[in-house]
């Protein structure tokens, strides 16, 4: 039996407010209530509408099944563990992962709904932990197990450098995905990068997991604690504890870990405006249109729009006419980052987040995202039709799947 239609399939225009015929970007010369227009129909058919299904809850409690068989074969993870799961895979940029090294998985042909799961391989909490940020490029660090029990030192040293009490993010990131994917029988998982990526027929939905080995800390780096001392956009609307309660270190390469602040960036993504999270979507969709962009991703234009919050007042952000404003802003201030090859953390502003990339390279991605920025509506119709097609085959998917299963 086929399913009914959702709302978002019956979408109509929502009404923009009259805007004089002055009211143009300047770079493309479109009207920016049509660019709004565009951006309201982009997230009435975005595939994120799949958010209380009981197939989302019966993937979750699967994977956690698979992490404790994990935990019963090798005994490394903690006894008691505190996962976090973040909405969307890592290429919608949940952490600050290098996209160009991985093998992108496309919706409404390989899975229907994405999480991020970031899985606590070792927890400091208690522990007088010291990073070693010197032999590291900015925002990343050595981690040591010195300060650690013998029995947690003796769990990992098939995963350290040779005698050293170092743990190698990237023996980590490999062990992880063996152990994981031994105890898996009947999904599809690979090995993306230092991610573990496993995707979990529940039903009639496919609900794809990338899995991420992490050390948790408690409290907050204290590279990044200048930050905290300055004023902030959230000031008044989080506390302390939830911006800088604890943060992860995500596996980077070889022996380096990187920073990453995955609780804070979650309570601030829930406070962001709301036109502006819908620039940031459609931004992300505008540059994924084309070919895969090398080097810059989702994260980057979240950081932007981090930057963007601190740079702008939040009447201007939360007006429904400024989404399309917003997002050309979030284009030219990513085309800007580009050229000056500077983009620095939010949390971390010496950490520039271009940096590896090479002149050659930044030169490319600029030139792609002028492309875009030249012409965002056809860009965006693009993406419109992109995300009806991803919608058609998740559909196509359930409905054979349904088919499939009745008596």
């Amino acid at each position: 039996m086929a399913s009914p239609l959702s709302p978002e399939d019956h979408w109509t225009p929502k009404p923009a407010p009259a805007k004089p015929l002055t009211d143009l970007d300047f770079r493309s010369g479109e009207r920016i209530e049509e660019l709004n227009q565009l951006i309201q129909e982009y997230e009435a058919r975005n595939l994120g509408t799949i958010r209380d299904a009981p197939e989302l809850h019966q993937a979750r409690d699967h994977v956690f099944s698979l992490l404790g068989l994990v935990h019963k074969s090798d005994r490394k993870l903690p006894q008691v563990n505190q996962y976090l799961i973040l909405s969307g895979g890592v290429q919608d940029g949940t952490v600050n992962i290098n996209l160009g090294h991985l093998d992108p998985l496309s919706p409404g042909s390989d899975y229907d709904a994405a999480f991020t799961l970031l899985v606590p391989v070792l927890n400091a909490a208690g522990v007088p932990v010291t990073l070693d940020m010197k032999q590291s490029p900015p925002g990343h660090t050595r981690f040591s197990l010195r300060p650690f029990e013998v029995k947690t030192s003796g769990l990992w040293s098939e995963c350290c450098l040779g005698n050293e009490d170092d743990l190698a993010a990237d023996r980590v990131a490999e062990w992880f995905f063996h152990a994981f994917a031994t105890c898996v029988k009947d999904e599809r998982v690979e090995k993306r990068g230092c991610i573990t990526s496993v995707i979990v027929s529940a039903r009639s939905l496919r609900i794809l997991y990338d899995i991420i080995p992490v050390v948790a800390l408690k409290g907050w780096p204290e590279v990044a604690r200048p930050w905290l001392t300055q004023a902030h956009f959230w000031d008044g609307k989080l506390k302390d504890e939830d911006v800088a309660g604890g943060f992860y270190l995500l596996p980077s390469s070889g022996a380096d870990w990187r920073l990453a602040f995955s609780v804070s960036e979650l309570h601030l993504r829930q406070i962001l405006p709301l036109p502006l999270a819908w620039a940031f979507r459609a931004t992300v969709a505008i540059l994924g249109c084309g070919r895969p962009l090398k080097g810059v991703g989702p994260y980057h234009l979240f950081t932007l729009a981090l930057w963007s919050c601190e740079r702008l007042p939040s009447s201007y952000l939360s007006r429904e006419e400024n989404a399309a404003h917003a997002m050309l802003g979030l284009l030219d201030h990513l085309l800007a980052s580009l050229v000056e090859r500077r983009l620095p953390s939010y949390f971390l502003p010496e950490w520039n987040l271009l940096e590896g990339l090479s002149r050659q390279a930044l030169g490319s991605l600029a030139h792609e995202v002028a492309h875009a920025r030249a012409q965002p509506s056809q860009y965006l119709r693009q993406a419109v039709e992109k995300a009806k097609e991803t919608k058609r085959l998740t559909k196509a998917f359930r409905d054979q799947n349904s088919a499939s299963v009745a008596p």
